[in-house]
């Protein structure tokens, strides 16, 4: 079966409040401050203004409007940018998306549908632990 994993750029102790403050129940969170696997995937860090793309500008405005507020832990590296990865049962890449800015994720159904390409067995629980797109 397949397992969600979270990798952070933060302290085991802020990924394991993380991981309950946004409820990923039993999903592997791994701290990697010195992002470590971040490097061996290619993720990179952001160019200069960044924060003043457009999509980014904007999914930062929704999630205020919705609510969220930003918040930076003291240790937090707030410019690793994400990678959304894939593994095979064998512990090959299966998919690998590298984030070009802060807003880009891979939808949370096409994880889904990648997992499922891979085994046929996804049980639900899985499926539900990746959070929806926002």
């Amino acid at each position: 079966g397949a397992r969600l994993v979270v990798v952070t750029p933060q302290s085991a102790d802020r990924a394991a409040t993380w991981r309950d403050e946004v409820s990923l129940g039993e999903a592997l969170v791994i701290a990697d401050p010195e992002r470590t696997l971040y490097k061996a995937l290619g993720a990179r860090r952001p160019k200069p203004l960044w924060v003043l793309r457009p999509r980014v500008a904007t999914a930062g405005m929704r999630a205020i409007i919705a609510g969220e507020r930003p918040s930076v832990t003291k240790g937090d590296d707030t410019q690793q940018l994400g990678a959304d990865v894939v593994v095979d049962k064998d512990g090959q890449i299966a998919f690998l998306h590298l984030a070009a800015d802060a807003a880009d994720r891979t939808p949370p159904e096409e994880l889904v549908a990648v997992l499922r390409t891979l085994d046929d067995d996804l049980t639900p629980s899985v499926a539900d632990e990746i959070p929806a797109a926002g």
